[in-house]
């Protein structure tokens, strides 16, 4: 076995030295030729190991298509004709293989949901292996062929199958033991930008491995974690990342803008009246909690009866309440539900000292005030991930508006932009039809002078 690998690994040596000159486009050429050789080779095993191919509902379909197509939209290499193939398995796992070939399982959709920035996080994390060929280098790193790499792979299209079966096996192999540590930090990286890139929130990267995390603790068959770094690392870089998708603070020139900005700033921004008009909140800034009129049941009730509430504010849409509590290290947020339960608390370094809303909801803007400094960061709500928007800049007084996140510095404005989301909305959408269910009719026989009920038999409306 030894003896034919070098055999032909000298062969493969020598056709890289006679067709080394050869022009940059044909080496590309044969290169991504072999990669898909390579990926179609492999595909057909791994499918039917994974319980074979599943055909969603034509909804969800056509949401998941859209969502890849968007994202290879996107993609760099021109050589690459991508696939997307969802498996019948309750594993929650996706994979690539060279030559464009993406998989995803059921039970990783059923446990995504209708997120689509997760979606688009997984599936973006899987194309960047592709586009950084992480999957054919580690074949040809693992069968000793690192000199291909190099030459991209150019004298691969001249060898028999022998190499191409033996490569695929080898595929496999590593498939199960992961590109490397190096190359699925990489990926995350590719495909958080490929993300952003197609219109989706980069946050949905670091709410997927926050899901598989919680998932994976449990009974659950979770196998996305098996060949991947130390999560931690993945979500620490990836927080990291989310700054550099916001755009640079730039001044604030125009007149509108300015008087709307200051107009709000001496206006009152407490947010207490319930949108939805069933609470009334008064603040006392004292220990004891927050006082709340409940109009519904016409009576008054405490919440966080252990804090001592500076400032509170409704979300724009009236599911969640934002709270400025006394903490040791000075204030933070905690995020209550509609019925006063803590369900969320924004812990950072320094003092919060004010807070405002995204109109979205989903996220806050925060005044922190630490030793020698001052500062406005994002907070994003579920992720617990923290962004630190002003940049440097000395800031304060942040306020949220439709076109982006304010600040003051210096006595001017200045306004920064998070990612544009753009929601995944079908063309032409099919309407959901009723399913036909199976109904359980059991018969009335009569004998004699009395009556028998038979086993009911299944039968279709």
């Amino acid at each position: 076995m030894v003896r034919n690998r070098l055999r032909l690994t000298c062969l493969i040596l020598v056709f890289v030295l006679l067709l080394g000159a050869a022009a940059p486009s044909s080496a590309a050429t044969i290169s991504a030729r072999f990669e898909r050789t390579l990926g179609s080779g492999t595909a057909p095993a791994l499918i039917k190991e994974y319980g074979g191919e599943y055909i969603p509902p034509i909804q969800q379909r056509l949401w998941l298509e859209e969502v890849f197509a968007r994202l290879t939209a996107c993609v760099g290499r021109e050589d690459v004709e991508y696939t997307l193939t969802v498996l019948n398995s309750r594993e929650a796992n996706a994979f690539s293989l060279p030559g464009g070939y993406v998989f995803i399982t059921r039970g990783l959709l059923n446990l995504i949901g209708g997120d689509e920035a997760q979606l688009a996080a997984v599936l973006g994390h899987e194309i960047a292996h592709v586009e950084k060929k992480h999957g054919v280098n580690a074949v040809l790193r693992q069968m000793g062929l690192t000199v291909l790499a190099e030459v991209g792979a150019l004298a691969l299209d001249f060898i028999s199958g022998e190499l191409v079966r033996l490569a695929g096996a080898t595929l496999v192999q590593v498939l199960q033991l992961g590109w490397g540590r190096e190359a699925e930090f990489e990926a995350d990286a590719v495909g958080q930008s490929l993300a952003v890139q197609a219109g989706f929130d980069p946050i949905g990267a670091i709410g997927l491995l926050d899901r598989l995390a919680q998932v994976n603790s449990s009974e659950e068959p979770v196998h996305l974690f098996s060949t991947h770094p130390d999560v931690q690392q993945r979500r620490q870089r990836l927080e990291t990342a989310l700054g550099s998708f916001w755009s640079e603070p730039v001044v604030v020139g125009d007149s509108k803008v300015l008087e709307r900005l200051n107009q709000g700033r001496n206006s009152d921004q407490s947010g207490r009246t319930d949108p939805k008009g069933r609470y009334m909140l008064e603040l006392s800034g004292q220990p004891g909690g927050l006082r709340v009129f409940d109009e519904q049941n016409r009576e008054y009730v405490t919440w966080v009866p252990q804090a001592s509430v500076r400032e509170a504010a409704w979300s724009p849409q009236g599911d969640y309440l934002a709270l400025l509590v006394e903490a040791e290290a000075g204030g933070e947020v905690w995020i209550t539900d509609r019925w006063g339960y803590v369900v969320e608390q924004l812990k950072v370094q320094g003092d919060v000292a004010a807070f405002c809303w995204s109109p979205h909801g989903r996220a806050l803007a925060l005044d922190v005030v630490g030793p020698g400094e001052k500062r406005v960061m994002a907070a994003y709500l579920g992720e617990k991930a923290y962004v630190e928007v002003s940049r440097g800049l000395t800031a304060q007084g942040s306020c949220w508006l439709d076109d982006g996140l304010y600040f003051l510095h210096n006595g001017r404005w200045y306004q920064t932009q998070p990612p544009e989301v753009v929601q995944v909305r079908i063309d032409h959408p099919v309407p959901v039809v009723l399913q036909r269910k199976r109904v359980l009719n059991p018969t009335l026989i009569k004998e004699g002078n009395t009556y028998r009920l038979t086993r009911p038999a299944l039968t279709l409306p």
